[in-house]
């Protein structure tokens, strides 16, 4: 086996790689260019690669530095990823902190509350919840595992359908009699449209019931947990997933006055690092989560 002896080197490399310049990649490591030229030189002499070539002041990755840039950035990251799980370890084996990203409405709606239960329930002594909801905004570098409302594939990433999304509109029963459902022509009798998108979803989804819209007015709101919370205080009708309005509608404080449903066009994922694929804590919460939509029994 060729000697690792180069390991000491990667750092002063991926940083040239990843500014291009070697006084950046010195100021960035507080050391000098010159010493950051040495690591550079030390490196290709150890690994017998050509990893650079000179542009003008700056310097260019060869191919063969590119395909070993990638492979050092991964590693790189693997390895942060052990070292900052294994900090999260007690020597009695107990998680010491979570970091969860998760889409607000699903927060709100019962997720919260989960993942609070479990994380005393596995010993946790600090558990940190951050909003997300595509994949792109979780900050890898920080999170445990995720729940987004997207769709795969996922760099570097696994991933597990935790539900589809299906839409259907939801409302207070005190805005039942306001309906005109009885006519042909059916219509919301103007009544508020909620949504987050820019009203496609409620466009499509008239279509496919058949519903006039003629003559509603629109509130675009900055989330689903907002529309939910505005439709059971009686401002107006929702187009939402049944996900997330489950005890809402368990104990009557929503209704859905129609059945016809549309899909949505995204659906929620659970998504967590490749390299903790295997990682028991992981698979617990994946378990948990996945226990609390899919009750046993239910």
């Amino acid at each position: 086996m060729r000697s690792l002896g180069f390991l000491q080197y990667l750092r002063a490399f991926e940083a040239v790689a990843r500014i291009g310049t070697l006084r950046g990649a010195a100021d960035e490591l507080a050391l000098s260019p010159s010493a950051v030229s040495l690591q550079l030189r030390k490196l290709g002499e150890a690994t017998g690669l050509m990893l650079f070539r000179k542009s003008g002041r700056n310097v260019v990755l060869t191919q063969a530095g590119r395909e070993f840039s990638h492979t050092v950035t991964q590693s790189l990251g693997q390895l942060a990823g052990a070292v900052r799980s294994a900090s999260d370890i007690d020597l009695d084996g107990k998680a010491r902190a979570l970091t969860i990203f998760m889409s607000p409405s699903l927060g709100i709606a019962w997720l919260t509350a989960t993942l609070v239960e479990f994380a005393e329930a596995m010993g946790a002594s600090r558990l940190t919840l951050r909003h997300c909801m595509r994949e792109s905004d979780v900050d890898w570098t920080e999170a445990d595992i995720a729940v987004v409302y997207d769709n795969p594939p996922f760099a570097n990433c696994r991933w597990l359908l935790l539900s589809a999304v299906k839409l259907r509109p939801v409302c207070s029963p005190i805005l039942f009699p306001r309906l005109d459902l009885q006519h042909r022509e059916r219509k919301l009798g103007g009544i508020t449209l909620l949504h987050e998108d820019d009203g496609q979803e409620w466009a499509r989804w008239a279509t496919a019931a058949r519903v006039s819209l003629e003559g509603c007015g629109s509130v675009r709101v900055p989330t689903v947990a907002h529309a939910v919370a505005s439709a059971v205080q009686g401002q107006g009708i929702a187009l939402v997933s049944d996900v997330l309005t489950r005890s809402h509608f368990n104990d009557g404080r929503v209704i859905q006055p129609f059945s016809t449903s549309i899909d949505a066009s995204w659906a929620y994922y659970i998504v967590w690092p490749f390299e903790r694929s295997d990682d028991p804590l992981i698979q617990a919460l994946i378990g948990r989560i996945m226990e609390s939509i899919y009750p046993a029994g239910g």
